[in-house]
């Protein structure tokens, strides 16, 4: 999955070549057609920050467009709560799905903490699950993150959850 890079409402830690709202569609085609090429295989794209992009139709029609055009499904961090993802992929098809949790959002300082953080965040993305039959959680290739899924498996299991591939939970 490509973590595409788009603009933030606070503007705070933009990544190079981030896709901002006041590119013209060319630019954004030329970032978007340059990331998503760099990803062998992919699959699928999610939004890293992008609150206020998110949020810009014209920038998500085009983004998402070019995603059906791909055969691509789209997976919305849900950065903001007036994204428009869900709402234009519904409109043109685009397979697409929402993000329940962040798993690991949180000072990473004390890694003690930080494991004890990330599995509430587990807690709560089962919970969803249960309540929901799916959920969708998003976390970051930390290695806290890693281990503390890898040891939630099996507790997960024994309360009937499945982990599945994203690609099984976009609608």
């Amino acid at each position: 999955i490509l973590h595409l890079p788009l603009e933030s409402k606070s503007g705070k830690a933009a990544e190079p070549n981030t896709i901002t709202c006041d590119m013209a569609d060319k630019e954004v085609m030329v970032l978007l057609e340059r990331d998503v090429e760099s990803i062998p295989g992919i699959a699928g794209i999610s939004n890293h920050q992008g609150s206020k992009a998110t949020e810009d139709k014209r920038l998500m029609t085009l983004i998402l467009k070019d995603c059906k055009k791909r055969k691509l499904f789209f997976i919305d961090s849900l950065t903001t709560s007036d994204s428009a993802c869900l709402d234009i992929a519904k409109s043109i098809g685009l397979k697409c799905g929402v993000r329940d949790v962040f798993l690991d959002l949180t000072d990473q300082t004390d890694a003690k903490n930080f494991e004890t953080y990330i599995k509430q965040q587990i807690r709560e993305l089962a919970e969803t699950a249960l309540v929901n039959k799916t959920a969708i959680g998003i976390g970051h290739a930390k290695s806290a993150t890693l281990k503390v899924i890898k040891e939630s498996i099996p507790e997960l299991e024994k309360q009937g959850i499945e982990i599945a591939p994203i690609q099984d939970l976009v609608r």
